[in-house]
């Protein structure tokens, strides 16, 4: 191939007297320092954030009943009904709301099965509030901050279980074939993923599944 070279006149560069180079770096000095001063970086110390600092506690939230959403409702209505939660809305906001062991009786639940008999029902939680907790309330704060370095990205979340359980198949096989099965995949996903698996059991709380209606009809009997 042929290289071809094109002569091209350049134009000598400018001189400037002194006062005008002095000027000049003034000038650039002052804009580096400018520069500087608005991309400098916020410093934070490590040290000062915390799990409980950054992370939000939890909150529960109740899904909306679909019975009171099948009747269409006036717009009159709907305004003043809108109203009246605004304003239950506002009285509630402003008292204060502490936790309390029996505070959660005052919450809805959907979704639950009905218990005609008040007594049988204070007596089985009578039984239960007398037993030791399952799980103890270190263990609780220590899987809070593990939750959180998961939320951070810094951690793992592995939760396995079966999706209803039977009192029939609940056995110390099956609960062995269960750890198992939850250590091996925690320990092919911290492999692989090169981060701490955090290993939670799904275990001894789905013998009663949530219902939509009380009671279910099969072959013209009613059973709850």
């Amino acid at each position: 191939g042929t290289i071809s070279i094109t002569n091209q006149r350049v134009n000598p560069l400018p001189i400037l007297p002194p006062m005008a180079l002095s000027a000049q770096n003034s000038l650039l000095t002052n804009k580096s320092s400018l520069i500087t001063q608005t991309h400098s970086p916020i410093r934070v110390n490590p040290s000062s954030l915390t799990l409980r600092s950054v992370i939000k506690p939890i909150s529960a939230v109740h899904s909306a009943d679909s019975s009171n959403s099948k009747t269409p409702i006036a717009p009159a209505a709907a305004a003043s009904t809108s109203s009246a939660s605004v304003a239950t809305a506002v009285e509630t906001n402003s008292a204060p709301k502490k936790w309390a062991v029996d505070s959660w009786k005052s919450k809805k639940a959907l979704q639950l099965p009905e218990y005609p008999n008040k007594e049988d029902l204070d007596s089985v939680l009578k039984t239960l509030d007398d037993f030791p907790p399952i799980v103890f309330a270190g263990e609780a704060r220590n899987l809070e901050e593990r939750l959180g370095q998961a939320a951070m990205g810094n951690a793992f979340l592995l939760q396995g279980g079966d999706c209803a359980e039977s009192f029939k198949e609940f056995n110390a096989n099956n609960i062995r074939d269960t750890f198992r099965i939850l250590l091996q995949m925690g320990a092919v996903l911290m492999f692989g993923g090169q981060v701490p698996v955090i290993k939670v059991g799904r275990m001894a709380g789905q013998f009663a599944k949530p219902r939509s209606d009380p009671f279910e009809e099969q072959n013209g009997v009613k059973l709850p």
